[in-house]
């Protein structure tokens, strides 16, 4: 099956190829960067035990989301249409916890205090600390749209095309099945390494692509 999302640099064109190379026997499958999870996905659900790791918490979360929280991420998400480029510029401050700080929620709080009757104030109180809790919930449907309604899925600009998020409902449940059985990781490639190795075991490194380290959570430098 494909992936839940498109990334940069997925393997999707490559992956045949990529099982061709892979050693026929193994007991452990570890994807050390996972990224959009290209290869993971296409692969049949075999006997062997399966990790997808990723640095990036925002797409370790999403997997894991998919994976244990399928209903609730899907109930989160709405399936609203895309309304325009403010609806993403308003996902990216979300991610990035511009929006419902605790030093914004405090503020609220106290002026909700000061101008409104007391069981005004309750009733906002709680509505205001609702909003201000990032859930993983939350904040995997925040990421989700962002990557949906980005220029070439990197995050960062808006694609100027619409986008109905309702097109997405089969593949995450299909995802959410697919990934029952998988390891959600969210380590450096050094420590998830040390923790899986085993003489079984086959790890898939998808490597960085150079000169686009702008995608990436860490720095790869040339010498790597």
């Amino acid at each position: 099956m494909n992936s839940i999302i498109s990334w940069v640099g997925g393997k999707k064109a490559l992956r045949e190829l990529i099982y061709q190379r892979m050693p026929k026997d193994y007991g452990r499958y570890i994807e050390v960067f996972g990224d959009g999870g290209w290869v993971l996905f296409g692969r049949k659900p075999d006997a062997s035990m399966e990790v997808y790791n990723d640095y990036n918490t925002d797409l370790a979360n999403l997997f894991l989301c998919v994976k244990e929280r399928p209903l609730a991420l899907l109930k989160e998400l709405n399936f609203l249409p895309l309304n325009g480029r403010d609806e993403f510029a308003a996902l990216k401050k979300y991610l990035l916890k511009e929006e419902f700080t605790n030093e914004y929620l405090n503020e609220e709080l106290e002026l909700a205090q000061i101008y409104l009757t007391e069981p005004q104030f309750e009733e906002i109180k709680a509505i205001l600390i609702e909003n201000a809790t990032m859930s993983d919930v939350k904040r995997a449907a925040a990421f989700f749209k962002l990557i949906r309604y980005s220029y070439g899925s990197g995050c960062t600009s808006y694609s100027c095309q619409p986008f109905d998020i309702r097109k997405t409902f089969h593949l995450i449940w299909s995802g959410s099945r697919r990934l029952k059985d998988t390891v959600i990781e969210n380590k450096d490639f050094e420590a998830l390494i040390l923790q899986y190795d085993r003489d079984n075991a086959f790890f898939y490194c998808d490597p960085p692509y150079y000169q686009t380290e702008g995608h990436y959570e860490v720095e790869f430098k040339k010498a790597h």
